[in-house]
């Protein structure tokens, strides 16, 4: 009788065919984590080794030939996202020199491709954006025809880079066409305007004298020369305060109060007597801001203003003023016949006193 070797068990096989493939498909799976994680951390390496080159090229430590070779090993995404962070530090001598070094960059001729290709209009707005960091005559034209071409948001994109290469030929283009942007709020247009530098403001004075019908990039533009104290722009901007339109007459006065000129204290006094009450209470915050004791006695029959708005500020200005503003708000505290213009002057007098004790 001959004896057979034991039989191995159904459970034990199912599991080897099992297990061999799924360890088999782990180690795969661990040696392909490795690998990436030792590329990323590659990757890393030359990002950071890149934006210590940028550094020193500017700086005139790092050769162009050396900075172009290490620009050349490094991925495309990292070369932007290091290219964004030290031009961020950089004045603009300085970034058109990092430019000359980079123009012929295969990373930047893939962006100016982008962007005048079919890719979707967030992908070329990113191009315009990242061309915007390097002002060279190259990206500028392609920049200028998308700014043509749209759509509005690859347009503002464009623009926001062209105001950082300083293009004023990019500036004209968007004052003579302000219906480009039509969908823009105010405050986009006041960054946008502002981007393209001191350079810009005479051609905003010369565009504001030359008399436009857009509300919006008027206004726009009596901000940003506002924001930037541009004393030569008084005239112009003091104009505006006679506008059929009722927003130029609001950011003009607005101007005027951040000019920090004394020369307009008659012309927003006399703004006192608007008839929009938004007017009457921005002029009279800039009284507030240019300390106008001429205007005192304009201001205090404000505080009786029907609209509250005129009366906060015409108050809150009498007590930025101070000696005779603050005998004023204390007259109108104590005999003021309306009684909203005696509580608003009581306010405004306990807020100065707590300003004097802080």
């Amino acid at each position: 009788m001959t004896t057979g070797m034991p039989s191995t068990p159904p459970w034990i096989l199912i599991g080897f065919a099992l297990g061999v493939p799924a360890a088999a498909t782990l180690l795969v799976w661990l040696l392909a984590r490795h690998t990436r994680r030792g590329q990323k951390r590659a990757t890393r390496m030359r990002a950071g080794e890149l934006f210590r080159l940028l550094g020193g090229n500017v700086a005139g430590r790092v050769p162009e030939r050396a900075l172009r070779r290490a620009a050349a090993r490094t991925e495309h995404v990292p070369f932007w996202d290091a290219l964004e962070a030290i031009t961020a530090t950089l004045r603009f001598r300085e970034r058109r020199g990092l430019a000359h070094t980079l123009e012929r960059s295969g990373h930047v001729a893939q962006e100016r491709r982008v962007l005048v290709a079919s890719e979707t209009p967030a992908r070329r707005e990113l191009a315009a954006r990242r061309l915007g960091l390097l002002p060279d005559p190259r990206s500028r034209r392609v920049l200028r025809h998308a700014l043509v071409r749209g759509p509005e948001t690859v347009r503002l994109a464009a623009a926001r880079a062209l105001a950082r290469h300083r293009d004023l030929r990019a500036l004209r283009w968007l004052l003579e066409r302000p219906e480009s942007l039509a969908t823009r709020p105010l405050p986009a247009l006041v960054g946008l305007l502002r981007s393209f530098g001191p350079g810009a403001r005479a051609m905003l004075i010369a565009w504001l004298e030359r008399g436009h019908a857009d509300v919006r990039m008027e206004c726009a533009a009596l901000d940003v020369l506002g924001l930037a104290r541009c004393l030569s722009a008084r005239g112009s901007i003091a104009a505006r305060l006679q506008s059929p339109a009722l927003e130029p007459r609001v950011a003009a006065a607005r101007a005027l109060g951040r000019l920090g000129m004394g020369e307009a204290i008659p012309v927003l006094a006399l703004a006192l007597t608007d008839e929009a009450w938004p007017v009457r209470a921005m002029a009279a915050q800039a009284l507030g801001r240019l300390s106008a004791s001429p205007a005192v006695d304009a201001l205090a029959v404000c505080v009786a203003d029907r609209s509250w708005w005129v009366r906060h500020h015409a108050a809150y200005a009498l007590a930025a003023i101070g000696g005779d503003g603050h005998e004023a708000l204390a007259d109108l505290a104590a005999r003021a016949d309306d009684p909203y213009a005696r509580e608003m002057a009581r306010e405004a007098l306990e807020f100065g006193a707590r300003v004097r004790q802080a």
